[in-house]
Formats: C-alpha cells, sequence, structure tokens
C-alpha cells in the first residue's frame, strides 16, 4: 500500500483560470501597446540623433558598412509598430473573449467574430514577418538566410485551429439560442 505524499493540488476554478488569463491578457496588451509607440519613436530618433549612423552586414572580413538609408529606418519603424500593433490588437480581442468567459457566457456570436479577427490578424503577422525577413535576406546580402516556405506550415495551422474555434463557438451560440428558445 502506498502511502499519500501530502501534496494537495488546490482546486482551480474556471472562474480563477478566466481571471488569471484577464490579468494576462492585460498586460501583454498594455506591454504591446507601449512597446508598440516606444520602440518605432527610438529607431527614428537614434537616427535624427546620429544622422551618421553605420549599417554592419555580415561578420569578419566578409562584413560590410554602408550609411544606414532612411528607407531601412522606416522599414524597421513601420514593421515594428505593426508587428507589435496587431500583437496588442490580438490580445485587446482576447481580453473580449476572456470577459464573456468570466461572465459565464463564452458562446456569443461576437466571440465567433473575435476569432476570426484574431486569426486573420495572427496570420497577417506571420506572412508579414516571412515577407519582411525575405526581404532584407534579398536587400541586404548576409544580414540574414532567406525564410523557407515550410517556415509558414505551423503558423497556418494554428490559423486554421482558431478558425475551426470560432466555428464551434459559433454552432454553441446557435444551439444556446435554441435552447432559450424552447424553454
Amino acid at each position: 500500500m502506498t502511502k499519500p505524499l501530502g501534496i494537495r493540488v488546490p482546486h482551480v476554478s474556471l472562474v480563477s483560470i478566466s481571471g488569471v488569463a484577464d490579468i494576462a491578457c492585460r498586460v501583454a496588451f498594455w506591454v504591446l501597446a507601449v512597446t508598440a509607440i516606444l520602440i518605432p519613436t527610438a529607431v527614428l530618433g537614434l537616427k535624427f540623433l546620429s544622422p551618421d549612423a553605420m549599417l554592419t552586414a555580415g561578420e569578419g572580413e566578409d562584413a560590410i558598412q554602408v550609411a544606414l538609408p532612411w528607407a531601412y529606418v522606416l522599414l524597421a519603424a513601420g514593421a515594428s509598430f505593426a508587428y507589435l500593433g496587431i500583437s496588442a490588437l490580438i490580445f485587446r480581442l482576447l481580453i473580449g473573449i476572456v470577459a464573456t468567459l468570466k461572465a459565464g457566457d463564452p458562446f456569443q456570436p461576437r466571440n465567433v467574430v473575435r476569432l476570426h479577427q484574431i486569426g486573420l490578424a495572427f496570420a497577417s503577422v506571420t506572412v508579414g514577418v516571412w515577407i519582411g525577413q525575405f526581404a532584407v535576406a534579398r536587400f541586404v546580402r548576409g544580414a540574414m538566410q532567406a525564410p523557407s516556405i515550410f517556415e509558414l506550415i505551423t503558423p497556418s495551422f494554428a490559423v486554421i485551429v482558431l478558425v475551426v474555434i470560432a466555428e464551434v463557438f459559433r454552432e454553441g451560440a446557435r444551439l444556446r439560442r435554441e435552447s432559450e428558445l424552447t424553454i
């Protein structure tokens, strides 16, 4: 016969999980929203403060240095703003979903729309990052390797999973409406 170890597993309710998820989503949203402003501002500020900045591509003897063109600065500022801003948007949408979960009524038509929007945002970030990496690899020789098309497989599955979950929520909302009409 085995003895219990005396370890108690705390009872975790859906309410406490949704509370933690709410706090995590809010913190992530604000961190991303603030950095979406600060990082592009810092990138632009560095170029203004140091107009003769040099860009080093490659390593060792193969490294080349060129003056940092405004096009690269604007691309970096715009890309970081888009990436961080869309990521903040995803967490803002998750806050709405978690709020309905905390209220005990997650199967709402609005959550279906939110999940579709999250899928679209995630897909746009993924494709944007892939295109950005491809462009940097193509135009800034030695900076990085061009991304493979296979790097889009896992994010594509994530988008498909989000769309499926959205449809599950749509069906849940429909069944809830039907049951309300039956009673």
